[in-house]
């Protein structure tokens, strides 16, 4: 092989295996579940994640961002690193519920408040 095949050759070759790892590694997030694309906790009519989504949430917070969604709500979580924290309630007793990351939850009850922490464990 000549000295400027064998160049071209190696380039070809690098190239391929360059467009592999970049792709390789955004494959790692999750693109969306159930509707509910990445980086999104969002909220969904009914206990199962079929229903509409009626919110969505990304940002980080130390507190809970204030939501009402009566009578039943799913959450599904798409982030890959981080936690979602469900407060609600059904009657006089309020809940807390963790979903880890790509995971979700259903209730009866009212949804009151999201937070997202930067935690990948609760």
């Amino acid at each position: 092989m000549r000295p400027l095949h064998k160049i071209a050759a190696s380039a070809a070759v690098t190239a391929g295996v360059l467009a592999t790892s970049l792709t390789g590694a955004s494959a790692a997030h999750a693109d969306s579940r159930s509707g509910c694309s990445y980086p999104y906790a969002c909220i969904y009519t009914g206990t199962g994640a079929d229903g509409s989504i009626i919110a969505m949430f990304r940002d980080v917070t130390s507190y809970y961002q204030n939501t009402t969604h009566e009578t039943g709500f799913s959450v599904v979580n798409t982030r890959n690193d981080d936690t979602v924290w469900v407060r609600w309630t059904n009657g006089p007793i309020t809940n807390y519920d963790c979903l880890t990351p790509n995971n979700s939850i259903g209730a009866i009850g009212t949804i009151t408040g999201i937070r997202i922490s930067d935690s990948a464990t609760c």
